[in-house]
This record gives structure tokens, C-alpha cells and sequence, in this order.
């Protein structure tokens, strides 16, 4: 058994129901059809790189890790994240350590859902968001959403749709609000801003040559 599915077993945090068949993209360079992103957590397609080495500091674990890198007490590490808003980013959220956190996360568990593996270079490698990143909208799974509704439904679960429970599992009380954050700055720069495709968290982030 292999450290990402010690990871999920360990911390209980697969989806709530078993996935159906994986719903494979088109080419990159095709859009799909529609933009109902209900279907693009259904896709459990890797990128083919390699899932990180780095152990998770998620639940529990978090807090004296990311206290040892501010260099406060771990009390003063929960209140801090306590004092996050749930609406809009807070400031100086990504870091060395957040960063790494991000990219290992998403590997080890989101991928399990939505697909697109990375490696810990694209995350290491990006730029800081700008100040003004997390207020208003942003593009997520093809599609402009706003920031403070994509945090909720990561922080407390999908919603119900006619009566059926989201497979999106609640991450509130597993993850941080500062790493959801983090998550959600790496998910977007990472989707590249493509409009209506199947689905973006597919296809690394390529830069324009020069």
C-alpha cells in the first residue's frame, strides 16, 4: 500500500461514495460539451506525474507544523486561522510552506475526485496571487465563480441537488482555512483561466513561450 492511500485511509478522507467510471477529457484543445462541472469530479484521470513524497500535515498535524514555521506557539497558530474570513483571502497566505502543503494535498486526495495530479515543482515554481486575489470572482472547473462559494463548498461540502447528497465531503475541521485558501489560489493558477473546458485542474498550466 502506497503513502497516498495510507494517506486517505489514515485520515478518512475519500469521497463519500464510491465514483462511477472515469469520464475521460476531449483534447486539450477541444472544448467539452456544456460547462456543468457536476461531471468534471467525476474524472479520475492522472497527468502521469509522480504523486509527492511529502507526508501531509492535514488534521491535527497541521498545527504544530505550520506553528514551527511561523515561529509562534501552536495556540497562537489555531486563533490565527480562527481570525481568517470564510469571503475573501487573507493576506501573505502563500508561502514555502503553504505551497508545498497545496500541491501535496491536492495530489494526495483531491486527485482522487477531480483528477490532475501534480508535481511539487508547480507549485514551488509559482508566483505569490497578486493583493487583490481572492475578493470577486475567479475561474474554477471552466467556469467564473466566486471565490467566497467555491471556499464554502470546500469548508462545508457540496450541496444537495434533488435530494442527493454531494460526494464533496466537508473539509472543515481536516483542513485549515488558510490551505483552503492556498488550495484555491493553486487549483485556479493552475486551470490556467480556460473557459469551458473538460475540466482545466486536467491540463497543467503551461506559460506562453517568448
Amino acid at each position: 500500500m502506497n503513502r497516498t492511500h495510507l494517506g486517505l485511509l489514515g485520515l478518512g478522507l475519500a469521497c463519500a461514495t464510491a465514483p462511477p467510471p472515469t469520464i475521460e477529457p476531449g483534447s486539450p484543445d477541444q472544448p467539452a460539451e456544456g460547462t456543468d462541472d457536476r461531471a468534471f469530479v467525476l474524472s479520475r484521470r492522472s497527468t502521469g506525474a509522480r504523486p509527492t513524497p511529502y507526508q501531509l500535515n492535514v488534521g491535527e498535524r497541521w498545527w504544530p507544523a505550520r506553528a514551527e514555521y511561523l515561529r509562534m506557539p501552536e495556540a497562537r497558530a489555531r486563533s490565527r486561522d480562527d481570525e481568517i474570513s470564510e469571503v475573501q483571502a487573507p493576506d501573505a497566505f502563500w508561502d514555502a510552506q503553504t505551497s508545498l502543503e497545496a500541491v501535496s494535498v491536492w495530489s494526495a486526495v483531491c486527485n482522487e475526485c477531480h483528477g490532475g495530479r501534480r508535481r511539487v515543482e508547480d507549485a514551488t515554481t509559482m508566483p505569490a496571487p497578486p493583493p487583490e486575489w481572492g475578493r470577486g470572482d475567479g475561474f474554477f472547473f471552466g467556469a467564473r465563480r466566486r471565490y467566497a462559494d467555491v471556499f464554502n463548498v470546500i469548508y462545508r461540502g457540496g450541496p444537495e441537488r434533488r435530494g442527493i447528497r454531494s460526494e464533496m465531503p466537508a473539509w472543515r475541521g481536516k483542513l485549515p482555512k488558510e490551505l483552503i485558501w492556498t488550495l484555491l489560489y493553486f487549483l485556479e493558477y493552475q486551470s490556467g483561466g480556460v473557459e469551458g473546458r473538460f475540466p482545466p485542474s486536467l491540463y497543467p498550466r503551461r506559460e506562453a513561450a517568448e
